[in-house]
Parts: structure tokens; sequence; C-alpha cells
């Protein structure tokens, strides 16, 4: 982002937690053709918890690193941005980013399994 001039632009660092919300889809439809098309709800929200908080806290460490010691003025642009009304230092940062990603990923294998599971807790089968 910032070679292409984009480390300014807020809505495009928040579009990098895309590929959270990609790794997660990625890894229900792994697991579930693992275990031949079943799908606990559990499990399906667990995988995405976890590649959600691996996933953010990755790139947490790699903008606090980035920021710290290559780009020092780039953290201090980092420094001068309002988030949330108030300043933060780079490792709040990291951890706001580390939250909004594991947020994102529990968020999206919800939503998958909303659609995946299959273990007979419906309404209609305990309506028969």
């Amino acid at each position: 982002m910032v070679l292409l001039g984009l480390s300014d632009i807020e809505v495009v660092r928040f579009s990098s937690h895309i590929f959270i919300i990609i790794a997660v889809v990625l890894a229900i439809g792994t697991f579930k053709r693992s275990r031949g098309g079943h799908m606990p709800y559990l499990p399906g929200l667990g995988i995405g918890f976890v590649v959600g908080l691996v996933g953010s806290a990755l790139y947490a460490a790699f903008i606090f690193l980035y920021a710290h010691f290559i780009d020092q003025d780039y953290q201090q642009s980092l420094r001068t941005q309002d988030y949330f009304g108030t300043f933060l230092s780079p490792l709040a940062l990291a951890g706001s980013i580390t939250l909004l990603g594991l947020m994102i990923g529990a968020f999206t294998g919800y939503t998958l399994m909303m659609l995946y599971d299959n273990s007979g807790g419906s309404f209609e089968n305990k309506k028969a």
C-alpha cells in the first residue's frame, strides 16, 4: 500500500480484512470436505474464530514491526490519525487490528454456519 501511495486511505487499509473473510471461507470449506460434507456448528465457529485471530494477529504484528522499525514516517502517520476519537499507540493500534480481525473471522464463521450446519437442530426437525 505504501508503494502504491494508498497507505493514507483508511478504506483501503480496512479492506485488507477481506483476506480474513476469504481465509475463513476456505478453511471451513476444506474442513467440511474433509468430514464428508458433515459440518458441525461449534467447530465451524471455532475455525472462524481461530482463523480471524491468527490472520489479524499476523497482520497487526507486521504493521507494528513495519511502522516501528522500518518506516518511522509511517508510524508518525499512524499516530496523527484519529482512531476511535483518541490517540492510539502503535501497540494499542495492533491490538485494535487484532480485535477487529477476530470479530470479522468470528462473524464470518457464524454466518457460514447458518448455511452449512446440518446437525439436525432446525425447527422443522424438532417439530416432526
